[in-house]
């Protein structure tokens, strides 16, 4: 068997107090399974993952076919074990796998037969011809995948992830509508489209690898890349040779930057296998899909591979048409075929809304058309501002409506413009002046005090021209407000009495 050297850890994370994260790390077998469905029905549902493959696989000379047959069955253990207890319904579980097999394409071709070699014949006249079978098998590697957990590949300094997430967020960044970054904090990350356990049958997303010497391997649950970002993880298998202290290093890492899930890692080191390919090979990773239940390997174009996170635009009618009908693993992405959504519980505490228990609901109908549903955005927008701006007028002209009396700060007798006390940033405004607090009686002064109100400015004139003076005089005439054009009469000593009033505004 190929010689591998591992390390793997799981934990609970700093917020959740059951960990539903399950792992599988064994003789050339290595599988991250996250549970879901709450009431340690999650856990249940891992559990029951790892025990079938643990058990299928548990013998020498696997093929990739029966790694997909085991993941199968787990899947029909987990649906029949929710059916069976119904407290335990709707549990499901991710599952991201790497297995060594039998290279599925030894033995295929020609035989290595010389043009100049005797050719035997049968009874029937046809050449007989035995190909040449190497004494041991070779052996690749298998990699299968159901659900968002995710499997990487660090090769040449780079970290490539090479499986696909099966969620909601994943679409919209596989078309190009959101970066990686924006799908780590979507509030929509958490549905995800296919699930073990959820219906009867599940369609598992699975290829083979060769075994290349240096290769490193990481699995891990969502905990580890809704924390840690690709760079960051990165960098961690660089400094850490070991793959155990790299394993407990990205877990660290996990919990420290909040731990609001469980976190379950993976690290496998290929120590012998195929010379490695030339470093300068932009895209250096050439699976080979499983292509139908006949068993037949699909080899991919390299550019069909999502092997660094980018968009897959290309419809997949097109990439078929283009592969000759195969069908591809960026074009599962870009228009795929997918069962009702499932929800895991959001990364909250338990007993909290929406927490362990809870879920989401699923997106609204014409929610995977983004552009939509940001037209939508838009209007409603559109339509607030617009309502703001209504309501501001209308605020503003109910500021400004009315008169009042009042003394100014100059002590003078004023007609103001608006509501006493302004309303909001929209302050009163002087109408019309009229005598000096000085000259007024008691009683005319407690008149003004009381800030009367009136509807129009010649009915708060009448009242200030009614107010009666200590000498006896008529008083002053509010001709000599704001809004007049003519200059007014000068008084008995020559002076005009308007002359130190403020500048006013028209009403």
């Amino acid at each position: 068997m190929a010689e591998l050297k591992w390390g793997s850890g799981t934990h609970a994370g700093q917020i959740r107090a059951q960990n539903e994260d399950s792992v599988l790390a064994d003789h050339g077998i290595f599988v991250v399974a996250d549970g879901m469905g709450g009431h340690e029905a999650g856990e249940v549902a891992s559990g029951l993952a790892i025990d079938r493959l643990r058990t299928t696989l548990g013998g020498d000379r696997l093929t990739a076919h029966e790694v997909v047959e085991a993941i199968t069955s787990a899947n029909g253990d987990i649906f029949r074990a929710a059916i069976a207890n119904p407290g335990q319904a709707g549990m499901g579980t991710t599952v991201t796998l790497i297995a060594v097999v039998e290279d599925p394409l030894a033995g295929r071709g020609a035989p290595n037969i010389d043009d100049n070699d005797p050719i035997e014949r049968d009874a029937d006249g046809q050449p007989r011809v035995t190909p040449v079978v190497p004494l041991e098998q070779p052996e690749a590697l298998v990699l299968a995948n159901v659900g968002d957990s995710r499997t990487y590949l660090f090769r040449h300094d780079r970290l490539r992830r090479i499986t696909v997430d099966h969620n909601y967020v994943q679409e919209l960044v596989a078309t190009g509508h959101i970066t990686d970054d924006e799908a780590r904090i979507h509030p929509r990350r958490n549905i995800i489209t296919r699930a073990l356990g959820i219906e009867p049958d599940v369609d598992v997303d699975w290829w083979t690898l060769p075994i290349i010497r240096g290769d490193r391997f990481v699995l891990c649950s969502d905990g580890l890349v809704d924390e840690v970002r690709d760079d960051d993880i990165a960098e961690i298998l660089r400094v850490h040779a070991d793959p155990q202290a790299a394993a407990d290093e990205l877990i660290t890492r996990a919990n420290d930057a909040g731990g609001r899930d469980n976190v379950t890692v993976i690290v496998v080191d290929v120590l012998e296998g195929d010379d490695p390919p030339d470093p300068t090979v932009e895209l250096d990773v050439i699976p080979q899909w499983g292509g139908g239940t006949d068993g037949d390997i699909t080899l991919l174009d390299t550019a069909d591979i999502d092997v660094i996170g980018e968009p897959a635009v290309a419809s997949a009618a097109e990439r078929a048409a283009r592969d000759g009908g195969s069908t591809t693993l960026a074009a599962l992405v870009s228009e795929p075929t997918l069962p009702p959504p499932t929800v895991r519980p959001l990364d909250v505490p338990d007993g909290e809304p929406g927490g362990t228990g809870g879920t989401l609901p699923p997106p609204p109908p014409g929610a995977t058309t983004p552009g939509r549903r940001r037209r939508l955005r838009f209007l409603v927008v559109a339509v607030v501002v617009a309502a703001l701006v209504a309501g501001g007028v209308a605020g503003a002209a109910w500021a400004r409506r009315g008169f009042f009396v009042d003394f100014g700060d100059d002590g003078r007798v004023t007609v103001f413009q608006g509501r006493p006390g302004g309303v909001l940033w929209i302050e009163p405004t002087v109408a019309a002046l009229g005598d000096p607090r000085t000259e007024l009686t008691e009683n005319a002064v407690a008149s003004v005090e009381a800030t009367p109100r009136f509807d129009s400015l010649a009915d708060a004139q009448d009242f200030v021209l009614s107010l009666e003076r200590i000498d006896g005089d008529e008083p002053t005439d509010s001709s000599d407000s704001a809004d007049s054009d003519d200059p007014p009469p000068p008084d008995s000593t020559g002076a005009d009495p308007v002359d130190d009033a403020p500048p006013t505004s028209e009403p």
